[in-house]
């Protein structure tokens, strides 16, 4: 574990927040780290840039990240786990909630490259829908129709021709993901789809067996992110 300090931190809304550290880390996108905030647990974070994580306020730790003062030294090992893999055709990034975090990264990753970036994202309301003016291409859905489409982001999902698009990226709650993956099944395009996971994490590094799925694959190791051919949904 070394130790980073808090640069800035952008307040979304009451509960998200982005925190910026001090300095870069050698990562890619979809990797984590296990931050520690002293006093508190150890907890797991997808990284939204090489520099920040953003997080909801769920839980007692998540809720002191939230309102971390700057200057404050927290810890972290990593970056860790299995990235993205990039594509250099058109893409096309699926987000549900505060699962958007890692495509913040995906996508600037990407746009850099020059690909031809293709963002859906989809929260209950708009309250939850956070950079948006950071994405390219976007198409948004809320459950309650307070911004875009009337709908959930499976939904809008469903309406767009899949073959166009040489990737397809997923993250967000789990039962989001599944129905992605039974439509993409159906679609015959599982292959070209990859979903990051979430799951508990108490070590990150594939010893304590918490985030193991049912297949055997462990979200920690062989994930958090997973060719959606793998998975046994």
């Amino acid at each position: 574990m070394f130790s980073v300090k808090v640069e800035e931190v952008i307040r979304h809304t009451e509960n998200i927040a982005t925190i910026f550290f001090n300095c870069r880390l050698r990562s890619y996108p979809g990797q984590f780290i296990m931050l520690n905030i002293f006093g508190y647990e150890e907890i797991p974070l997808s990284m939204s840039s090489s520099n920040s994580v953003t997080v909801k306020a769920v839980g007692e730790t998540t809720r002191a990240l939230v309102n971390i003062p700057v200057g404050t030294l927290v810890g972290i090992k990593g970056p860790m786990g299995t990235p993205f893999t990039p594509t250099n055709g058109k893409a096309l990034l699926i987000a549900g909630g505060i699962g958007v975090a890692p495509l913040f990264y995906l996508h600037d990753y990407l746009v850099k490259s020059g690909t031809d970036v293709h963002v859906l994202f989809g929260a209950r309301t708009s309250e939850e829908l956070i950079w948006t003016d950071r994405f390219k291409n976007l198409e948004i859905a809320t459950d309650d129709g307070s911004a875009g489409y009337h709908g959930s982001v499976v939904d809008l999902v469903k309406e767009k021709d899949l073959e166009e698009f040489a990737k397809i990226y997923c993250c967000g709650p789990e039962p989001m993901l599944k129905a992605l993956y039974r439509h993409f099944d159906e679609m015959d395009v599982l292959p070209k789809v990859e979903m990051s996971l979430e799951k508990y994490m108490r070590c990150g590094i594939g010893l304590c067996g918490s985030c193991v799925l049912d297949n055997g694959l462990r979200v920690c190791v062989e994930g958090p992110v997973f060719n959606a051919a793998k998975l046994d949904w």
